[in-house]
Order: structure tokens, then C-alpha cells, then sequence
């Protein structure tokens, strides 16, 4: 896989890519996947699922959101909108800055709600969407995350925090611990720690004490019907995040959806449960552009 910077929305912007055949040498004969990932994130957790989905024969680009991994971070904006949202407004802006015209996104928790719409405001852009996991199908989210719009929080995230504590951050979206990928915990200290007052910000803007903000969920589900394209949610089954039952109601917003749950997996199925992940990501790709090919 490549990193690599590019300017979006005039922000410093890292980019993981991986592109088919060996050292990615081969040219893609597919629609390009965009991966973005959930809030406190960094584009390495798709490391698992990404060469798999080169190998199909399509581009795969994961980035770092701003304030996150290595991107640089966003000034006073509004991240969910819903009129002129930050995110939908980035995921946009780097497909034009990597020269995609349409993708298929996939988006982990944040990222899912951030890919939802896009899906929402621009369906031409997309081909197909993927939820894993993803946040604003329903309100109850886990507890320490609604504890970050609490005031002070702003305050309190500037303070120095111990590795252990970006550990234990990691283990709770996991169900098995065991699966933890050792290069994770690392990661989490290189690129959790530094996001925190970005991670608290992001959530004070889109969640209260209850969960996610009732108005900005109705505001952008009242625009679903937009999308009528392609869409999978992919859950597991002990996630507890934002947990699996979100997926109940879900058809009654977007008919069209598909739904895999994979059990004895937590909050990131990519990590945890990578092969479970590609088994239901991979058919759901190849159906969507041969619908569309038709």
C-alpha cells in the first residue's frame, strides 16, 4: 500500500491506496472504492480488507479525515450540516482531488454516517454504499462517547493521556480481544492520543447526553429516499458501540438494504472479522456494477 498527501479543501490530506497486481502495478478495470473511517480512526484500520479488494481489480483508497491519522485539522466547521456539511463536502473533494468520478464508499461508524450522505446529496458520485457499523440509523450510541458533549470535555481532552488509556479505548470496540492486531495499540498512541480534542469536538457536534441529535438524524433521514442504489450494512452481532439492532427499522428508511451480521464480532468488522467482512463486501460490489452495467 502507497500514503501518500494530497490538498482537500485546501487540507493536508494522507491517503492510503492500494491498486491491483503485484506492488499495485496492474491498471484497475473496476469502479474505485473509497474507505473512510469512524471518529478517533485512521485509515490503517482498513489495512486488513484493502489488498483483498485491490485484488478485484479496483482502485481502494482509505483516508485519514481531517483531524485524524496524519491529515491536518479542520478549522470552526460544520461536520454534519445538514445544509453545507464539512464531511459530505470532504469525501466529495478528494474523490475530485484523486480523480474519481464515482465510487463505491464504505464507511466504519462515523465514516458510515459520513458515506450515508454523500450517498444522500450526491447519488450520481456513488455506485454502491457500505454501512460497517454505521452511526445515525438509530439514537443510542455507548456511553462514554455521550459523555464527550458534557461541558469541559473540550478542556479535558487537552490533557496528557497514557498509553494505557488509548489501549483500553481500543478494546472496547473489539469483541475478542485476542484479534486486537498488535500494530493497533500502536497506532492508537500515534494517532488516537494527538485526535482526542478533535475526537470530543467531532462528537459534541453531532451527539447529546441521549445520542445522536434527533433533529440532524431526522434532517438527513428525511433526505434517504434520494439514494436508491445499492446498499449493504454489515454489523456485528456484540457491538458495543452503536449496537446491531439499529439494523431492525433499517428497510423501512432505505427499502433496498441488505444486511449481514456477522456474529461473536464487535464494533470494527473489518479488524475483527476480515475474512466474514470481504465474504459479504465482495459479492455486494460485483452485483452492484453489474446493475449498473445493465
Amino acid at each position: 500500500m502507497e500514503s501518500r498527501t494530497i490538498s482537500v479543501l485546501g487540507l493536508r490530506t494522507r491517503v492510503l491506496e492500494a491498486n491491483p497486481g503485484a506492488g499495485g502495478q496492474r491498471p484497475p478495470t473496476r469502479d474505485a472504492i473509497v474507505l473512510v473511517h469512524g471518529v478517533g480512526g485512521w485509515a490503517e484500520n482498513w489495512r486488513a480488507v484493502m489488498p483483498p479488494l485491490a485484488a478485484t481489480g479496483r482502485r481502494v483508497i482509505a483516508v485519514d479525515l481531517p483531524g485524524f491519522g496524519e491529515s491536518q485539522r479542520p478549522g470552526r466547521v460544520s461536520y454534519f450540516g445538514p445544509d453545507g456539511a464539512f464531511y459530505t463536502r470532504f469525501v466529495l473533494a478528494a474523490m475530485d482531488a484523486l480523480g474519481i468520478e464515482h465510487a463505491h464508499l464504505v464507511g466504519n461508524s462515523l465514516g458510515g454516517s459520513i458515506v450515508g450522505t454523500v450517498a444522500f446529496t450526491s447519488p450520481e458520485r456513488v455506485r454502491s454504499v457500505t454501512l460497517a457499523a454505521g452511526g445515525g440509523l438509530g439514537v443510542d450510541v455507548a456511553r462514554s462517547l455521550r459523555l464527550c458533549c458534557l461541558p469541559g470535555m473540550g478542556l479535558v481532552a487537552r490533557l496528557p493521556f497514557s498509553a494505557s488509556s488509548a489501549h483500553a479505548s481500543v478494546r472496547t470496540l473489539f469483541y475478542d480481544s485476542a484479534r486486537i492486531p498488535p500494530e493497533m495499540y500502536d497506532e492508537a498512541v500515534r494517532y488516537g492520543l494527538p485526535s482526542f480534542p478533535e475526537f470530543v469536538r467531532v462528537l459534541a457536534a453531532g451527539l447529546d447526553l441521549r445520542g445522536v441529535r434527533p433533529a440532524l438524524r431526522d434532517a438527513w433521514l428525511a433526505r434517504a429516499s434520494r439514494y436508491g442504489g445499492p446498499l449493504l450494512l454489515v454489523w456485528g452481532r456484540q457491538d458495543t458501540v452503536i449496537p446491531a439492532h439499529h439494523v431492525a427499522d433499517v428497510h423501512r428508511i432505505l427499502p433496498q438494504a441488505q444486511v449481514r451480521l456477522i456474529d461473536r464480532c464487535g464494533h470494527v468488522p473489518m479488524i475483527e472479522c476480515p475474512e466474514e467482512f470481504l465474504d459479504a463486501v465482495i459479492p455486494f460490489l460485483d452485483r452492484a456494477e453489474r446493475t449498473a452495467a445493465a
